[in-house]
């Protein structure tokens, strides 16, 4: 039997499709990879909200606070099945977690484990810098999923939080975690899986 070089083409998309969704799920936790957002997994919703809670308004020197990673999504989860993931990066301070196997730090920040991707919530520490004259950037991604194995009704969502010290004499800027960025990467993404595929297509005609 003889394939035409569009029949193979075809294939090809088949086979780059269904293999896109098997890469796109982070059970385990994710790195550096979703450090300007989860780009890769589910879509960019305000359906979904990504919380801090338990910050102070300023820190002081070398103080430790109780906060909380937490989504809010319209994103209906399944029982006993994944629910959500997170990506937490901090500028200065210690970050000590509460709960090893939920949380892990990997890439310089810090995410889900696998027994921490079947909740929307996770509590950690964070202990200021001694120079409480400065800022300290958070930055969250989170995502809410429903379980179903791919990143269909998936959403994600990020914040970004400028905390300052108790010292610091200055106008505080918050961060601006705008999806311009996200949208230039998802172009570049797909634009460089067209090309893919257009040279294929014409490597194999």
């Amino acid at each position: 039997m003889r394939f035409s070089g569009l029949s193979v083409f075809l294939c090809l998309i088949v086979v780059v499709t269904l293999g896109s969704q098997s890469i796109q799920s982070f059970p385990t936790g994710i790195g550096s990879l979703a450090d300007n957002g989860c780009t890769c997994h589910g879509g960019y919703s305000n359906a979904t909200q990504p919380n801090i809670t338990g910050m102070p308004a300023s820190f002081e020197s070398n103080v430790s606070y109780n906060i909380t990673l937490n989504v809010e999504s319209e994103t209906e989860p399944t029982t006993g099945s994944a629910q959500g993931g997170f990506r937490f990066q901090v500028s200065d301070g210690a970050v000590d977690v509460h709960n090893a196997s939920r949380v892990q730090f990997m890439d310089e920040g810090w995410t889900h484990t696998e027994a921490g991707n079947q909740y929307r919530s996770w509590n950690l520490s964070w202990t200021a810098p001694s120079d409480n004259s400065t800022t300290v950037d958070f930055v969250l991604h989170v995502n809410a999923v429903n379980g179903n194995g791919n990143s269909d009704g998936d959403m994600w969502n990020s914040i970004g939080y400028t905390l300052p010290g108790t010292q610091y004499d200055g106008e505080v800027v918050q961060l601006d975690l705008s999806d311009e960025l996200d949208n230039r990467q998802y172009t570049i993404l797909y634009g460089g899986l067209l090309a893919l595929l257009f040279f294929l297509y014409y490597a194999i005609k």
